[in-house]
């Protein structure tokens, strides 16, 4: 038995103190491999750089060399078996839905940031104590064992778990058939909570009834609604995380939303990743990069379908719906990076720099440019009396129910199955593979959907003709087609703007220039806007 121990002399500090039992019975080297990354976020996270007073004691409580073999793993000896203990101390200063906080109100851990994986021994069970009698409401969503104690069966759940302790949390439990469901919710809560669980409720089902059964036993909701602004969630096999502030703004009905979207997107994922799986990230090795090209069927069909499932349950309106996906559309049609960048090797390329701006044009979304594709796909699909979600509940039964992976190629062979007279290779070379606008393929399907999609000139007179998108007063995107893109660079500062026979603009370089540019205003409509009305009958049908 792996035997970990929780405790916190002092929460203000924001330490958590550590101690690790292992009982080893061969002499062998030891290696404590602690996690560089965690599901949901596929970029290196370093967390060892929150470890300090590390030291290992042997059975007679006496000091055993070790030293570190990696950045992220220390290695021991074992010359005699018997139990040995590790002790260190985590800092656990960051707050969001995949990390770790600790403050006098509450001890937040996601166990992904903190613990190791032991190697060299033989397979044991994770056992955690978490001694925290200052905060003493808790939720994990590791399974609870008969002696009171919490156990994951190998460090894959150790990884997958949240621990939550704190003076006060908000609890309740619902059901979902026979799994019991829960909902917890750490700060301030000032919406009407039967309403909220109705929701829950009416999300869980919609999406329970497409795949047809739940994959997992019990499931936890854990909410940390905060006082200041914040929005992120993170998927884990037997529950999700979900931040968001502030807390007072989910008295109105568009926060609200907000909330029940993202749950809707992390609920989701108990199927699509932490069930359907690709062969890269099943199981997942946290020691280094796991790169994988299906980060846009991880994140975008969850995105689009986290969206629609909303709508099946009656959460979103068929025009609110639509606003969503326009405001997607309208993200995505401000980035040309679909011209030098495929969504597989856009997906490839996440730990390389998927999760910043990065620079002009490289890359594509795998959230909201997969998202798209996702929408695009499940069209052409329901043109052929099938579907995405009948797609993904048929990945469910070949791969997640099987705890088998998948391969870019399986999948997308189910995806060809579901639609025989439709030229699904073609869909795959176009906006998969290649390098095509799918904006421009919504504009051809949407009307299948009674939709059409809208392209308007842009409000911004800079923007409409010059290419320009300003950050204030600065200028933070150029149109790549644009005149203004061979005399401006990004980081000008727009100092005056004249329109009379053309556009002239002064601007103040970081080089410390003062310059003047003059374009002709050639009637050009760079960086459209884009709006989807509906028409009430097909909106019926779709609703």
């Amino acid at each position: 038995m792996i035997h970990y121990t929780f405790s916190c002399l002092s929460p203000t500090s924001q330490f958590v103190q550590i101690e690790i039992n292992i009982d080893i019975r061969i002499p062998n080297s030891i290696k404590l491999q602690l996690p560089a990354w965690r599901a949901g976020r596929y970029q290196i996270a370093n967390y060892a750089q929150n470890i300090r007073s590390f030291s290992v004691f042997d059975s007679d409580n006496q000091a055993v060399f070790w030293e570190k073999s990696t950045k992220d793993s220390w290695v021991f000896k074992v010359a005699e078996p018997g139990i040995y203990r590790i002790r260190y101390e985590f800092y656990a200063a960051k707050m969001d839905a995949g990390s770790s906080w600790v403050d006098d109100q509450q001890v937040y851990l996601n166990l992904v940031n903190c613990c190791f994986e032991v190697k060299g021994t033989t397979r044991m069970d994770y056992l955690f104590q978490f001694n925290f009698p200052k905060f003493p409401q808790v939720a994990c969503t590791l399974p609870l064992s008969s002696t009171g104690e919490y156990l994951a069966e190998d460090f894959q759940q150790v990884a997958d778990s949240t621990f939550l302790a704190a003076q006060k949390l908000t609890h309740w439990k619902i059901r979902l058939g026979d799994i019991p469901i829960h909902c917890w919710i750490h700060g301030e809560v000032v919406f009407d909570l039967d309403e909220f669980l109705t929701s829950i409720q009416a999300l869980m089902e919609v999406q329970v009834q497409d795949f047809g059964s739940f994959p997992e036993k019990e499931y936890h909701f854990i909410y940390q609604l905060l006082p200041y602004p914040h929005f992120h969630g993170v998927e884990h096999r037997r529950g999700t995380v979900i931040t968001f502030g502030p807390a007072q703004n989910l008295a109105e009905q568009k926060a609200m939303k907000d909330l029940l979207a993202v749950s809707s997107h992390e609920f989701y994922h108990a199927w699509n990743v932490c069930s359907i799986r690709p062969k890269e990230l099943l199981p997942y090795n946290f020691s280094k990069e796991s790169y994988t090209k299906s980060g846009w069927i991880l994140e975008g069909i969850t995105s689009y379908l986290g969206d629609w499932y909303m709508l099946q349950a009656g959460l979103y309106s068929t025009q609110e719906f639509v606003e969503e996906m326009e405001k997607t559309i309208n993200r995505v049609s401000r980035d040309l990076g679909w011209k030098n960048e495929s969504i597989l090797a856009s997906s490839f390329d996440l730990w390389l720099d998927g999760y910043q701006a990065g620079i002009p044009n490289k890359k594509q979304n795998i959230y909201a440019n997969g998202a798209l594709i996702a929408w695009a796909l499940d069209i052409h699909l329901r043109r052929f009396e099938s579907s995405l979600p009948e797609v993904m509940k048929q990945a469910f039964e070949r791969f997640g129910r099987k705890n088998k992976s998948y391969q870019e190629g399986s999948f997308w062979l189910l995806v060809s199955r579901a639609a025989l007279s439709w030229d699904s290779v073609d869909f795959y070379q176009k906006f998969i593979a290649g390098k095509e606008s799918i904006v421009e393929e919504l504009k051809k399907i949407l009307p299948l959907m009674g939709f059409v999609l809208e392209e308007r000139p842009n409000e911004d007179m800079l923007t409409r003709s010059l290419g320009i998108i300003l950050q204030k007063n600065t200028i933070e995107r150029i149109h790549p087609t644009s005149p203004a893109y061979t005399q401006l660079m990004i980081g000008d500062e727009i100092k005056s703007v004249e329109q009379k026979s053309g556009i002239t603009l002064s601007i103040s370089r970081i080089n410390g220039q003062t310059l003047d540019f003059s374009f002709e205003d050639r009637g050009d409509n760079f960086y459209p806007n884009y709006k989807i009305s509906v028409s009430e009958q097909e909106a019926e049908e779709l609703a």
